[in-house]
């Protein structure tokens, strides 16, 4: 068959649907479990078990998609599969407590590559005072897959949301952004051992949840301005990020200069996001980064702006 420059027809098919967010997926998910007649509660980074005032959380690392191990060691991927779920319960106000994991493997993989991941893992948990309690193996025959369930006690009598932001109050970030990223768009052995810097901000959650003065909290997994926008989405208010006040580490100021729209998209940084008020000071080191306003939407120096960031269904998934 010839070339033709014709587009094809498309008479009597029929009009893709649009992509869903992630976001949106949850939502859907959460109307089959209210549909049963389950409570439902999928907002927040950690489930509160109030008969037992314990938080607990799950997340799951896909090969080539969470992690590549061309741009990362098995020691670091491990060490993020801990730190992601660690993250979530520093998140909502918990301490680190037991961890349980599911390795899916390829045939390729061999025992000392296990061992490695295995390595970074536990490294991560014996560090936060957190008990690797068990686990499970299955081969599967697509990339390898690590899913992670975590448990840990409340520091205080509540946990941390992302429900409570008011008008007015102060966004804070409790450390740099735009490591994790610059290590992708920049990989080489200096940037990348700066990724490889992650940690659970355990310390300062529960420094913030003994202050008392947090209204809605999170973890910025997803770039600051997507995690920004679901805080307040869940909040019902709106924010103004100031981009000239977001931290950046010196490797990135030597890499970027003043260029912050990789700091502010780029995720995987797992510092805490929190709204308190501003006239107060938080009680352990924090960055002011913005603030929450009455009218709905996101902005960036007061210009109305997409909440970029990893969203995993935005682009892959039809509604």
């Amino acid at each position: 068959m010839g070339r033709s420059d014709k587009p094809p027809s498309t008479r009597g098919e029929p009009t893709p649907p649009e992509p869903i967010s992630e976001a949106a997926l949850i939502a859907r998910i959460g109307r089959a479990l209210a549909r049963a007649g389950l409570p439902v509660a999928l907002d927040d980074d950690c489930a509160h078990l109030t008969d037992a005032t314990a938080l607990v959380t799950t997340d799951t690392l896909v090969e080539s998609v969470h992690f590549d191990r061309a741009l990362d060691s098995l020691e670091a991927i491990g060490a993020q599969a801990a730190v992601v779920n660690l993250s979530d319960l520093a998140a909502s106000g918990g301490a680190a407590g037991w961890l349980v994991w599911s390795l899916c493997l390829p045939p390729s993989w061999t025992p000392p590559m296990v061992e490695a991941l295995a390595d970074g893992f536990a490294t991560v948990a014996a560090r936060h005072g957190a008990r690797v309690v068990g686990g499970n193996l299955s081969r599967i025959t697509g990339p390898a897959v690590i899913a992670v369930t975590a448990g840990g006690p409340l520091v205080g009598d509540r946990p941390l949301t992302r429900r409570g932001a008011l008008p007015g109050d102060a966004l804070y970030v409790t450390g740099p952004l735009g490591d994790a990223a610059l290590g992708y768009v920049q990989a080489d052995a200096e940037t990348r051992a700066a990724r490889h810097r992650w940690r659970p901000h355990l310390a300062e959650a529960a420094a913030l949840v003994r202050w008392g003065h947090v209204h809605a909290a999170m973890d910025v997994s997803d770039g600051l301005l997507l995690d920004t926008a679901r805080l307040c989405a869940v909040s019902g208010v709106g924010a103004d990020i100031n981009s000239t006040a977001v931290p950046v580490s010196a490797l990135y100021r030597a890499r970027l200069g003043d260029d912050r729209r990789l700091a502010i998209s780029g995720g995987e940084d797992y510092v805490l996001l929190f709204a308190a008020p501003a006239d107060l000071t938080p009680p352990t080191p924090a960055h002011r980064v913005g603030r929450c306003t009455a009218a709905p939407g996101l902005r960036v120096d007061g210009q109305p702006h997409a909440p970029r960031g990893h969203d995993h269904f935005a682009a892959g998934m039809s509604a």
